[in-house]
């Protein structure tokens, strides 16, 4: 059976910062575009013809145990992506990502449909994110993202009940986390939407 193609001009990638050579204006133009081009399937020219954004426009390296990531302009970022952006399907590389959109505790390779698109929350594809050293966790992410990417559900047999306090629209989601369990996510659109969500 043939595979669907990989629509570009219908998929977004979001991540959270270029590395530390990167270029700011070329996002996922290094090492870690090639990953997700390797786990998605497609060739190089293919990931850099979707959408691309950072939500932080520079490396700021590490700070000591704290996170150099800038939620604040993250925050921003992913509101002009919302409303700028006119893709069917968004990646999120990455928790941090995840959380300027709204999403918070929810796993890894959980897709959620809201605000009329679909997000896959996908691990930051840096080598020291440590999720990707079994096995198992990248045989998963290649096979879910690859059905992501061609706008194909994920089967029913890989989904659970799984609660969210933080999302804040209707949202429908399935996933696994770091430990390999699986999950859905279904909850009603509350009566209003509080301030601060994109």
């Amino acid at each position: 059976m043939k595979r669907k193609k990989i629509e570009t001009h219908k998929i977004g990638l979001v991540g959270q910062a270029p590395s530390r050579r990167g270029d700011p204006r070329k996002p996922l133009a290094g090492p870690n575009g090639k990953k997700i081009a390797r786990l998605a399937g497609m060739s190089y020219d293919e990931l850099i013809a979707c959408r691309r954004r950072h939500l932080n426009t520079h490396y700021n390296g590490k700070r000591g145990k704290g996170d150099p990531f800038d939620l604040a302009k993250g925050n921003v970022k992913a509101a002009d992506v919302l409303l700028d952006w006119r893709v069917e399907r968004i990646v999120l590389l990455g928790k941090n990502v995840a959380r300027c959109f709204g999403f918070r505790d929810l796993p890894f390779l959980a897709e959620i449909s809201i605000y009329g698109r679909r997000f896959l929350i996908f691990p930051h594809p840096s080598r020291m994110n440590r999720w990707w050293n079994e096995r198992r966790n990248e045989r998963r992410a290649r096979q879910l993202l690859q059905r992501f990417l061609r706008g194909e559900t994920v089967p029913a047999e890989f989904s659970k009940s799984r609660r969210s306090a933080r999302t804040p629209a209707r949202t429908s989601a399935t996933g696994t986390s770091a430990n390999g369990s699986h999950g859905t996510l279904s909850r009603r659109k509350p009566s209003r939407i509080s301030r601060g969500s994109p």
